[in-house]
């Protein structure tokens, strides 16, 4: 028995028969929102105005404002600010101050208002000590 007949056969032949052409991957670019007629027929939208596809279509083609989850930064940064401040909290504090820090954010209704109180005590911080600098100076 050949060995040659056991693997299968992974180029063409040569007689004449060309490489099998294989689909290449479209580049798309990313659309930061897509108009609502897209997003209502969950379809590619191109992001211009009017985008392609409502063009095509004889569409209206409108974008809602506010909707664009990506250039979100000013709750990003809060969520960073009030992240860090609980790594300083946590690598600061007592075990006790800590377990009150937790049972204080357990008791919030939602994660944003455990953010808001995080930047909060941030901000009580802050003051705090610029009245004990001015004490201190005093």
């Amino acid at each position: 028995m050949s060995n040659k007949n056991l693997l299968p056969q992974l180029l063409p032949k040569e007689n004449g028969s060309s490489i099998p052409c294989f689909k290449t991957k479209r580049n798309y670019r990313r659309v930061s929102q897509a108009c609502t007629e897209c997003q209502k027929r969950r379809s590619k939208c191109s992001g211009t105005n009017p985008c392609t596809k409502c063009t095509a279509e004889c569409s209206p083609c409108f974008y809602k404002p506010g909707t664009d989850r990506r250039r979100n930064t000013a709750e990003l940064l809060n969520f960073r600010a009030a992240l860090h401040r609980m790594v300083a909290k946590l690598r600061s504090e007592t075990p006790g101050e800590i377990s009150q820090l937790i049972r204080g954010i357990q008791n919030l209704p939602t994660d944003q208002d455990a953010v808001n109180y995080l930047l909060a005590d941030q901000a009580m911080s802050n003051i705090e000590g610029k009245e004990l600098s001015m004490n201190y100076n005093s």
